[in-house]
């Protein structure tokens, strides 16, 4: 997505995960990130950061999903921060594409079934990568090749946990990432650890259903 304000230009896609880039005649930006717990209309705060005005970027590398807000903030001298922009996730009759890593046929169907469920509540147009092309092809999405700009991406499978930042080895949190002093999961693919997780357990975990 790219946004233009008055002087600044913003280049923003969750796919697959939050990612904002800003161009703009201030030196420095606020970027925050804040998530609305489910059936919660306050949202808690997640990660903020100071960016540069000369396309500095932004990125919280989590695929799954949950429901986000991102903001812009500058300063204006003599009055302080101001929020000059700001955007919650909502992909409504947006194009989703959805990678489903697996070989196994009717774990295919299972994955499937549970994305016609996701839709049902999120209103997403679906977008179907599998190895199976009768069930590629069982959307007519699936013929739109040209000029696709996914608002979403989803990768479902099994993925092994190969972050190394300093939020997967702190020993304050062994064990799990962790945000905003509150909000902590295994990787940034999976919620909690897959290995003991049924096929369908593994896709309602990232979809959130």
């Amino acid at each position: 997505m790219f946004i233009s304000l008055n002087e600044e230009k913003i280049v923003m896609n969750f796919t697959p995960s939050p990612y904002l880039r800003i161009s703009g005649p201030d030196e420095l930006y606020y970027v925050e990130l804040r998530e609305y717990p489910k059936n919660d209309d306050q949202s808690l705060y997640v990660e903020g950061r100071r960016i540069s005005g000369n396309g500095g970027e932004f990125h919280i590398p989590i695929e799954f999903y949950f429901d986000f807000e991102i903001s812009v903030s500058k300063y204006i001298p003599n009055f302080g921060l101001k929020k000059i922009f700001t955007h919650r996730f909502n992909d409504y009759g947006k194009q989703v594409l959805f990678n489903l890593e697996t070989n196994d046929y009717n774990e295919c169907l299972l994955w499937v079934s549970r994305i016609e469920e996701y839709q049902k509540i999120h209103g997403c147009k679906i977008f179907l990568n599998t190895k199976f092309d009768d069930i590629n092809t069982k959307y007519t999405s699936y013929y739109q090749v040209d000029g696709i700009d996914y608002y979403k991406t989803y990768n479902i499978g099994r993925f092994p946990k190969n972050s190394h930042d300093w939020r997967t080895i702190d020993p304050r949190q062994e064990g799990v990432i962790w945000y905003g002093n509150w909000k902590t999961f295994w990787s940034y693919q999976h919620p909690r650890l897959h290995s003991n997780l049924s096929s369908k357990e593994i896709i309602d975990d990232i979809l959130a259903l």
